[in-house]
């Protein structure tokens, strides 16, 4: 699987902080709603549809134990792995994301014609 990276945050333009800690937002990348959220550990991308009940994710909290809180029903997905609470069954998908010198990066899987 080939993945192509795009550049979110260039530290030189947006600072070397450029999305506050336990925040999150929707970022769009090729059409694709993404949720850009930011805890201790990094920055974490997960896909911004809360699969309970379609809400947007980057809409919601990050907690300490670095899950996404959805802002309706309060679902919970952890942001490493896009697992949700035993209780639900569900899951987000993830996506890879690089903190790099210049700035802040998201993955998504190249598509055939992207060659």
């Amino acid at each position: 699987m080939a993945i192509r990276f795009y550049k979110i945050y260039d530290f030189g333009i947006d600072g070397k902080e450029p999305q506050d800690m336990y925040s999150a937002r929707t970022i769009d990348i090729e059409n694709k709603r993404i949720c850009l959220a930011r805890v201790p550990s990094g920055y974490y991308a997960v896909d911004d549809v809360c699969p309970h009940a379609g809400a947007r994710l980057g809409l919601g909290k990050c907690t300490e134990d670095e899950m996404i809180i959805c802002p309706i029903h309060r679902y919970q997905y952890n942001l490493k792995t896009g697992r949700g609470l035993p209780k639900q069954g569900d899951y987000v998908n993830t996506y890879p994301v690089e903190t790099r010198a210049d700035g802040v990066y998201v993955g998504l899987e190249k598509k055939w014609w992207q060659f």
